[in-house]
């Protein structure tokens, strides 16, 4: 009784400590994704999620006025560049645009002396330094043409008229700021966080649903069962318990959990219901705790090899469902006793099947999916957008005219350096960090044409205008104070450039993270016959070479099986049908080894798990999220065929 209390409140005050140390949890598809290994991996997950931050406004009007209007109400979310405007006000001879660099150089100082006239004495013209310091408005004129970066005109087509805000978000409240400003108005969004925020949303719904129509299958199971739903109060518990376990240790072990942690989490509740009707059946018998304790430490290696998958959420996955089963076995054990006995139950039908009918089947399918099997390992595969949203991305790229944009990483051993790297590379149509500073030594440059401007134009600019100009003092600006310079930096030292065209040494996030994609997914592959391996060791340990043979066949025949019928259907693998035959391998040995040690008592209690567990990924495979369906389906298909397969093997 003392081991109890303490156990109890051992796991009490685990929880609490877990919860208090628990972040928010994460929503970004991207962070679900990949787990970088390397610096250049490093690097294009920033550059992923430096593009997956951007979201697409997109103004509808029957006229121009309309679309300002929408324009003007809409919440703003662009940073405040005062402090960057205070530069070029303060330095106008410092940064200079393309295009009057290019007249200086060619010593047209009429062409420029007309300009400043004409920006002098315009009605609505804005200066960003005044004339009197800024003669010919270089300032003005270097800030107008980073704004032409910005494609903020409005744009006609098919009789409406469009324009677009492109908007910073930093969380998901940011999101959904803007996503309610857009509800009931003619204004569209497009981008990344767009999606993730939909998803992430229609997950947890789906989450909600599945765990409901899980329960609710629980307890028709009890109820036809054991004639009573009195025993659910201990599985509950024991799922209960077996959730918070697992959560509390990746609360410690991660920084943050990511909301598809919790889709798979419902597993648990298959094992949970497993262990727990094991016990009900078997009571606390020595036979019962080894076959148990084996059960727990096969299924437990097999989803820990998942934290080696190089997928951030699969990481997360094995540790919380690998604890959260040792949580359930752990209650079992110390907790279950407590309940007394429930004696009272109906015994299942025994069906009868063709062992050779089924091993054909399996062979021929095998046999068949080996020469249809193909991969698909596109990140943009995983998520099928809504089709109001696929509306939106299509009209954007119609209207603007928008295109995969790319990134050129630029390295240097101070921000002055990479300045100059960005500037040698001459790239027209870019956005980089001397878009909107310059380098010491293209200032010096600058300065030097200007100084030659002032010496042979000014005074007969003075004379057209009858000001007498007070141009600012030339000094040259410290661009390691810009302060712009961290929302291009990558790591110190390392900054990005936007591409609008493929150049050599530019990268696209999406299909670099899909090739990072492959390389996990062959990993996986030669990862998943030493996995099976290492099982087989431990099982011989444990019962010998020849009752580990029965145990191994049902999951090493279930994994080609399931490899093999999905091939047949034309379902193109990627890396999370490979992670779900590893969780195939745990699921079933758990089968094969009560069978195989718990007699007649076990058959029904295996069966009901099986049952369980295959309908609750059955309803994962019917999400809208592809990569969660994946693994729903492969298990659903995978667990069924394996029990059926344990019944061939190991007759009782």
């Amino acid at each position: 009784m003392i081991k109890r209390i303490l156990f109890i409140i051992f796991s009490i005050l685990f929880f609490l400590f877990a919860f208090l140390k628990a972040n928010p949890v994460e929503v970004d598809l991207m962070s679900a994704f990949v787990n970088p290994k390397s610096e250049i991996e490093r690097n294009i997950v920033k550059l992923a999620n430096i593009s997956s931050k951007s979201v697409n406004v997109i103004f509808e009007g029957n006229t121009p006025e309309e679309v300002e209007e929408l324009r003007a109400d809409f919440p703003q979310m662009e940073t405040n560049f005062q402090d960057v405007v205070d530069v070029y006000r303060n330095y106008p001879a410092n940064f200079i645009s393309k295009n009057k660099r290019e007249l200086l150089k060619e010593k047209k100082y009429t062409e420029l002396q007309n300009a400043g006239l004409e920006g002098i004495y315009n009605p609505l013209g804005i200066y960003i330094s005044p004339p009197l310091k800024d003669p010919y408005l270089f300032a003005t004129d270097f800030v107008m043409s980073n704004a032409e970066l910005k494609d903020d005109s409005i744009r006609e087509f098919q009789g409406k008229y469009y324009g677009v805000e492109h908007l910073k978000v930093q969380n998901n409240k940011d999101m959904k700021t803007i996503v309610e400003a857009a509800q009931g108005k003619s204004i569209y969004l497009t981008g990344t966080p767009v999606h993730s925020y939909f998803a992430s949303n229609k997950s947890g719904f789906e989450i909600n649903i599945i765990c409901l129509i899980s329960t609710l299958v629980l307890v028709f199971l009890c109820k036809y069962y054991f004639r009573s739903v009195k025993i659910l109060i201990p599985i509950a518990l024991s799922i209960l318990f077996g959730f918070l376990f697992g959560y509390s240790v990746s609360s410690l072990l991660f920084d943050k959990l990511h909301v598809l942690t919790f889709v798979f989490s419902t597993s648990l509740i298959g094992i949970s219901l497993d262990y727990s009707l094991h016990y009900f059946l078997r009571k606390d018998d020595k036979v019962f705790r080894n076959s148990l304790t084996s059960s727990m430490l096969t299924t437990v290696i097999a989803f820990l090899f998942l934290y080696f998958s190089g997928i951030e959420v699969l990481r997360q996955v094995g540790i919380f469902t690998a604890f959260g089963l040792v949580g359930v076995y752990l209650f079992v054990l110390n907790i279950l006793p407590m309940f007394g006995e429930f004696r009272d139950f109906n015994t299942l039908k025994k069906v009868k099947i063709s062992p050779k009918l089924i091993y054909a089947i399996v062979l021929l399918v095998i046999v068949a999916g080996c020469f249809n099997i193909k991969f698909n390992d596109d990140i943009r595969s995983f998520y099928t957008p809504p089709e109001n949203l696929m509306r939106a991305e299509n009209l954007y790229k119609k209207v603007f005219n928008s295109a995969s944009s790319e990134f050129l990483i630029v390295k240097g051993g101070s921000l002055d350096e990479i300045l100059r790297k960005e500037e040698a590379l001459g790239l027209e149509n870019s956005i980089g960090l001397s878009n909107f500073v310059s380098s010491t030594q293209r200032q010096e440059e600058n300065i030097k044409l200007v100084k030659d401007l002032y010496k042979n134009n000014l005074k007969s600019y003075e004379a057209k205008t009858g000001i007498k100009f007070e141009p600012e003092k030339f000094k040259i600006y410290d661009v390691e104070k810009f302060p712009l310079k961290d929302q291009f930096y990558l790591d110190e030292g390392v900054s990005y450039v936007i591409v609008k065209d493929h150049i050599d040494g530019s990268l696209n996030p999406a299909s670099e993270i899909s090739n990072m994609m492959k390389l996990r997914r062959v990993d996986c592959l030669k990862l998943l016959p030493l996995t099976l391996f290492v099982l087989f060791v431990l099982l011989s340990f444990i019962y010998g070479f020849k009752n580990a043979l029965k145990i191994s066949i049902s999951p090493v025949l279930g994994i080609l099986f399931t490899v093999g019928i999905l091939s047949v259907f034309g379902e193109s693998l990627n890396l999370f049908h490979i992670l779900g035959l590893f969780l195939i391998a745990g699921f079933s040995l758990d089968y094969s080894i009560f069978r195989l040690n718990c007699g007649d008592a076990s058959k029904d209690a295996v069966f009901i798990s099986a049952i369980s567990t295959a309908f609750s990924f059955m309803l994962l495979a019917f999400t809208s999220f592809k990569l969660v369906s994946s693994i729903g389906l492969t298990l659903c298909v995978g667990i069924m065929i394996s029990y059926i397969l344990s019944l061939c093997v190991i007759k009782r």
